[in-house]
């Protein structure tokens, strides 16, 4: 189990959505956001992450090439791609590059925090936080 708060990368170009995804994971994480995948592959580059957490269409950069390259990096380390317009060809690049999960617009605060919590406790091997994260989850 790991006594420090993991370190989480939110990228997503849509101001409203980044803001209340950063809110929503800051009670669990140390988290950084980026409005774009090239302000996110900056990021990605000079800061150790622990989770990626990006949105499939931003400009400079998609989320799939933002998770690639931090896969190339941290191959270990969960990387979740966030997208409104879901299709095989995108699900099939996201297995390709070993997305840990791919989480459709919209999506609910349960929802978005069982993924993290999920993909969490299993690169990680950490049930404690996984545990700790769906308990919170289910009281609301």
């Amino acid at each position: 189990m790991r006594h420090h708060r993991y370190h989480l990368l939110v990228a997503d170009d849509d101001d409203a959505l980044r803001e209340t995804v950063c809110a929503l994971c800051e009670p669990y994480f140390e988290v950084v956001a980026a409005r774009d995948g090239g302000e996110a592959l900056e990021w990605a580059r000079r800061l150790s992450f622990d989770v990626a957490l990006c949105d499939m269409h931003m400009p400079a950069l998609t989320g799939l090439d933002v998770l690639e390259a931090f896969k190339q990096d941290h191959a270990r380390k969960p990387g979740i791609l966030m997208t409104a317009r879901c299709s095989p060809e995108i699900r099939d690049q996201a297995r390709r590059i070993r997305v840990d999960s791919v989480l459709e617009k919209p999506f609910t605060r349960r929802e978005l925090l069982t993924t993290v919590a999920s993909v969490v406790e299993c690169a990680f091997d950490d049930r404690q936080f996984g545990e700790t994260l769906l308990r919170d989850v289910r009281r609301c």
